[in-house]
């Protein structure tokens, strides 16, 4: 279990600082070992990353100044990659995409094996969650669209990431299955997402938002917001599958 959540602020309703912090200390009790954001710089074409092995809460205390109006925060209980490693923390770089991921990828190693030839993109950490982001940045999109690809990821999971190529700061999100994700959005537009419903309505109080409506993503599906706005929503079956978790109670060995 990890804690995820989102932004994308319009016309400067929200202080992003404010609501990245309340956002870390909100997700922290889904995951103490680590924490990270990132976010798409609102004045450069550029999309930054700030993470360490503390909670959310100790990051809040030492957030950097200049948080952009869309951006991604994760709060991490580890399972797979020592967190003193910060390459195994989130948000995960895989050279394209910056994402967070709640859940668990149980087909890593063959994600990362459908790589597209052309790319010379190498595993850099442990964690499963890197395997669906360089995926999705590296596959062969000449094959399988995003929507596909997007298919393709086996496991509970719910995705949010930043694309970091061109300069359209896009805020995607996805729902695969059981891992839950919900979003509000304000009259003007600007959403907040988090793992749960509580942890969401938790961090509007605390920083001061009304949201119009509120909304929990269906399993399977995926929604792309620009300038606050649901740019694109799609929806898909979610396959039938099964799959063994792994046992990570002995957490001596991280």
């Amino acid at each position: 279990m990890c804690g995820i959540g989102a932004f994308q602020i319009v016309e400067n309703e929200i202080n992003a600082k404010r609501l990245t912090q309340a956002l870390l200390k909100g997700l922290t009790p889904r995951g103490r070992d680590a924490s990270g954001v990132a976010w798409h710089d609102d004045n450069e074409n550029q999309t930054y990353i700030q993470k360490m092995d503390m909670s959310g809460v100790e990051l809040a205390k030492c957030l950097e100044e200049g948080i952009g109006s869309t951006g991604i925060v994760h709060t991490r209980f580890a399972t797979q990659g020592d967190p003193s490693n910060n390459m195994n923390n989130h948000p995960i770089d895989a050279r394209g995409i910056i994402g967070v991921h709640n859940g668990h990828i149980s087909n890593d190693k063959e994600l990362f094996n459908n790589i597209h030839a052309s790319s010379d993109y190498r595993r850099q950490a442990e964690v499963d969650s890197e395997a669906a982001f360089a995926y999705l940045a590296h596959g062969d999109s000449s094959k399988k669209d995003l929507y596909q690809r997007l298919r393709d990821i086996r496991g509970g999971a719910a995705l949010m990431w930043l694309n970091t190529r061109g300069k359209n700061k896009y805020l995607h999100v996805a729902r695969l299955s059981s891992s839950p994700l919900v979003f509000g959005q304000t009259h003007k537009g600007s959403v907040v997402l988090a793992s749960t419903r509580a942890i969401l309505m938790q961090v509007a109080k605390e920083v001061g938002i009304e949201f119009e409506f509120v909304y929990e993503l269906e399993e399977g599906e995926y929604i792309r917001f620009h300038k606050g706005r649901l740019a694109q929503q799609v929806t898909w079956e979610t396959p039938k599958f099964s799959y063994k978790m792994p046992n990570y109670s002995q957490r001596s060995l991280f």
